[in-house]
């Protein structure tokens, strides 16, 4: 990463290559589930299940740590007053109805935060895809709101298909079917509509999409999951620390790094060590209350409505983001 986000006249610009990079996970995990099917007579099927979600390497790598990335920037006097009446008042009324939901019925608030995570997902890679020149409209919205859709259903079904009644679980698999065909359409004219600079990315974007329904169909769900998250969490850090260092360029201005000004280690260092190793305290800590798992979705939460209002343009942190476009 530290190759592809560089400093132009002291300012740190992330890279379009560094973007598309990251979606090499996708012909990786490709080639193992070919092997896996047609070489190994599925000898790594049996581990690549949803239960791969609770493999150690993934709980230490993924989700937390990019999530406890993104609250750094936050703790800035500047940024708590501009973001004070999400912060004081919007995100407590989403905390507390996520809470009384969890507290009522445990699995349909389980179901409401993997709709988020989803919708969180997917609206990250969009938003990329026009910051780099994609045109919006309604043929960007239906590549969001289709993948968006079968993405949310096939989460619900494999992890907490008590929410859905027998009848609705019947018309999964056509409706997955059809929402794929109409992606087909859909990024094919995304494509053709777009500019040669970005064709690209929403070309991979689609990848992943199309990628994603092939490891479900053929029940490799740990993989469809590992890409989603994969490219999530590594675009996302190259966002934080790339705010977080132009932001303090010129001195810090945020408290929480000006604590750790005196060690001498760049941004670029600081903000994933910090990130890890508090997301691994979080994650030690709650998994021995009974709630543990709760106060996680939470803390995610927490992550997904502030990551709707930061990125909007013009905030704060938007002016402190540049991307390359080559």
């Amino acid at each position: 990463m530290a190759n592809n986000l560089t400093e132009q006249d002291k300012e740190m610009v992330i890279s379009k290559k560094y973007l598309l990079y990251v979606y090499l996970i996708l012909p990786a995990l490709l080639l193992i589930f070919l092997v896996d099917v047609f070489y190994l007579d599925y000898l790594i099927f049996p581990y690549v299940g949803i239960e791969g979600l609770l493999l150690p390497l993934f709980v230490v790598i993924f989700n937390l740590p990019h999530v406890i990335a993104s609250f750094f920037g936050f703790l800035d006097k500047e940024y708590v007053s501009y973001y004070r009446k999400h912060l004081y008042f919007y995100l407590p009324v989403i905390l507390i109805g996520t809470a009384l939901l969890l507290f009522v019925d445990y699995k349909l608030g389980l179901a409401f935060y993997l709709v988020n995570d989803v919708w969180h997902g997917i609206k990250q890679k969009v938003g990329i895809a026009l910051i780099l020149g994609a045109r919006p409209g309604w043929l960007h919205k239906a590549w969001t709101f289709l993948p968006f859709f079968t993405s949310s259903v096939a989460y619900i079904y494999f992890i907490v298909p008590e929410v859905l009644t027998e009848k609705l679980i019947n018309y999964i698999s056509p409706s997955l079917l059809i929402s794929m065909i109409l992606l087909v359409f859909v990024v094919i004219a995304k494509l053709k509509q777009s500019a040669p600079a970005v064709r690209s990315y929403i070309f991979l974007v689609s990848a992943l999409f199309f990628l994603n329904y092939l490891f479900i169909l053929n029940g490799y769900i740990f993989f469809a999951i590992l890409a989603f998250r994969f490219v999530h969490d590594f675009s996302a850090f190259a966002f934080y620390i790339t705010h977080d260092y132009n932001r303090n360029k010129d001195g810090y201005k945020n408290w929480f790094y000006k604590m750790f000004s005196s060690i001498g280690l760049p941004v670029l260092i600081i903000t994933p060590t910090l990130a890890f190793f508090i997301a691994y305290l979080a994650r030690t800590v709650t998994n021995g209350l009974e709630i543990g798992y709760s106060i996680v979705i939470l803390i995610c939460m927490t992550h997904y409505y502030l990551e709707s209002v930061m990125w909007k343009r013009d905030s704060l942190h938007r002016k402190q983001i540049k991307v390359s476009r080559d």
